[in-house]
């Protein structure tokens, strides 16, 4: 009886793809013979080269030797699958029918994990994008209140200096009016000082 040993990730050639696996077959002497099988996603029967792949002492031998298995070693096993497509060796006639169910169920499977990983690559997308859009409008807004702080801070200045001004304009009115009085003053009393002379002379007389 055959036993599933591995299962690998996709394969392809030209337009149409395979699920590969690892079956193995225990024999008289204790010996398991490893075969790969290669199940055709679009539907019908699976391909396999014509011989085994490998004969292990074990079954735990065997899954150590489907474990390393490298996706060139698969890639030229369905190669040699393909060549013998309409010669499928006993393998391939004895598989039972609940391993095409449990290809169905594990694509099925894979499918609605890739679109589960699709979504969450939409949804790590736009958050992505939400958080560009965050910073984007956060610096926006440090530009104009940085400008509206230097526009407020600039009239300040206008302001002050318009003040400054009226301030200096108002001392130099103030100083101008302090002289003015001065003058007017010594006037006065510049012409007090002879009519005071003259009236001195005509009490001498």
């Amino acid at each position: 009886m055959f036993q599933r040993i591995r299962q690998y990730q996709l394969m392809t050639v030209g337009h149409r793809w395979y699920r590969p696996r690892a079956y193995g077959e225990p024999q008289p002497d204790g010996t398991w013979d490893g075969w790969l099988v290669f199940f055709p996603l679009a539907g019908g029967a699976a391909i396999a080269p014509p011989g085994r792949e490998t004969t292990q002492t074990t079954v735990a031998a065997l899954a150590v030797w489907a474990a390393g298995l490298t996706p060139v070693y698969l890639q030229g096993a369905l190669t040699r699958a393909l060549g013998f497509e309409h010669q499928a060796p006993p393998l391939v006639e004895r598989l039972s029918d609940a391993e095409y169910e449990a290809l169905d169920d594990a694509e099925r499977l894979e499918t609605a994990a890739e679109v589960e990983r699709t979504a969450a690559d939409l949804d790590e997308a736009a958050a992505k994008a939400a958080r560009a859009d965050a910073e984007r409008i956060r610096r926006e807004r440090l530009v104009t209140e940085g400008t509206l702080a230097a526009t407020e801070e600039a009239a300040a200045r206008i302001e002050a200096n318009i003040h400054e001004q009226a301030a200096r304009d108002a001392r130099a009115i103030a100083g101008a009016a302090k002289r003015r009085r001065r003058s007017v003053r010594a006037q006065a009393v510049s012409r007090k000082q002879p009519t005071r002379r003259r009236a001195k002379k005509k009490r001498a007389k």
